[in-house]
């Protein structure tokens, strides 16, 4: 129930850090088991190309919406 209400918290004080961290805590998971899933599970072993990417975005999302709010360059 934590995480719903930062999350709502998030969304009304747009706060787009915590969508970074939230990616990042989807990826670590994925680095480590080689399973991902988008909107059906991906398996680095059976579809590399598809699991790099998806892993590759949500890295590089985590880190621009980081970026975007804690520095306020974007």
């Amino acid at each position: 129930m934590l995480a719903l209400a930062v999350l709502w918290i998030a969304v009304a004080m747009d706060w787009n850090w915590v969508w970074g961290v939230l990616f990042i805590l989807w990826t670590i998971p994925a680095l480590r088991t080689g399973r991902t899933h988008l909107l059906e599970e991906v398996d680095r072993a059976r579809n590399p190309i598809l699991y790099w990417l998806i892993v590759s975005t949500w890295m590089l999302l985590s880190a621009y919406l980081i970026a975007s709010d804690l520095m306020g360059v974007f």
